[in-house]
Order: C-alpha cells, then structure tokens, then sequence
C-alpha cells in the first residue's frame, strides 16, 4: 500500500506493443465511473479524435489518496515499484493540475467516459511539451488532433496566451505545406523559451 503522499508515477520502460483503443476505452469507462475522476493523456486524445496509440490510462485527480482507495475499492492493484495502479496489465496514472497547466475547465462524457474537454487537454499537451524536450510526445499528440479534427488557428483562443502562438506554429505546419518545417528541438527552444519569458513576465507585474 502506497504512503498517504503519494507521488506521480515513475513512468516504466515500454510495456510493449499498445493495447487497442476500444479496450483502452472500455478499461477508462471502468475507472471513471469508479473514482469520478476524467480521463488526460492518450486516452483523452483518442476519445476527441486523435489516433495515437497509448499504453496506459492517466486520470485527473485533485487527492491522490482518494483516487487511490476508491481504484483499490474497484478492483485495481498498486505497482508501489512503479508507484502506479495497474488493471487487466494496464497501468493507471494520477496526474495534478500542474500537468495540465491548470484545473480543468470543462468536462464531458465521451463514449461514456469523463474526459478533459478539447482545449484543456491540449493546454496540458503543449505545457508538458514546451516545459520538457523529452515529453515531445505530447507535441506529437497536439499535431495528431490539429490533423484528425480538423483545428484550425482560431482555436487558439481558447487557450492561454502563452500557448497561442506556438499553438498556430503546429497548426501552420499541419496545414500549410510549403512552409519549412522547424525541428523539434528548435520548436522547443523557440516556443519553451517564449513561454517561460511570458511568464516572468506576467508574475512580475502588479
């Protein structure tokens, strides 16, 4: 049994190949009905649209110890090595606000499972992925979304202002194909350091 200040997981090397998306989905449903709690991660964006595969389930949770007695009561084991939840062999992840970039603003049920809504779950993405050159994957996944929906540059509105131009920068590159496409890492340096100066900025004013 974990300590009642449980920690975000350690994230484990590669399980192996991904389970498919309607199993992923039906496991989600399982674990939303039981804690309350919305769906993140790659389950999020395969639910709005996105066709990436993922190899675990990551769930919001505003108390961890919570989340983690009403998952015991459902049936789910805890992976005190990996510091995860696991069920049917597929991990369970608790993820705070501040992998979101924030609280969620709106959720919604898709499929039958709660889930961050559409700009919450990409604010989160392009947080993570502009704070961590390592966690390209979840620019990978904003990409698949701005793809598969389609979005388009007028839906940087309904994200910080932090995050709109780096936002359009994907978008651009998805839909404008003469451009030259920047690399990752020059994304990253470009668009993480923006942001991390916009930032500064706004905490030091009145």
């Amino acid at each position: 049994m974990p300590s009642r200040r449980l920690s975000s997981p350690r994230h484990p090397p590669d399980r192996g190949s991904a389970p498919d998306a309607a199993r992923l989905i039906a496991l989600a449903k399982r674990i939303t009905d039981a804690t309350g709690d919305p769906v993140v991660g790659g389950v999020a964006v395969i639910l709005h649209g996105g066709g990436r595969h993922t190899q675990d389930i990551d769930i919001y949770s505003t108390d961890f110890w919570a989340t983690h007695e009403k998952l015991e009561a459902a049936g789910f084991t805890w992976d005190s090595k990996h510091r995860e939840h696991i069920i049917d062999d597929i991990a369970v992840h608790m993820v705070p606000e501040e992998s979101l970039g924030g609280p969620p603003k709106r959720i919604s049920t898709i499929k039958g499972v709660k889930v961050i809504s559409l700009a919450d779950l990409i604010r989160g993405k392009l947080t993570v992925g502009l704070e961590e050159i390592r966690r390209s994957k979840d620019i990978a996944h904003v990409i698949d979304l701005i793809t598969r929906i389609p979005l388009k540059k007028d839906f940087a509105a309904k994200l910080p202002k932090s995050l709109r131009a780096p936002f359009k920068e994907l978008v651009g590159q998805v839909h404008e194909p003469r451009r030259t496409a920047i690399p990752p890492t020059k994304f990253h340096a470009l668009y993480g350091a923006s942001r991390s100066r916009s930032h500064r900025i706004s905490d030091s004013m009145p």
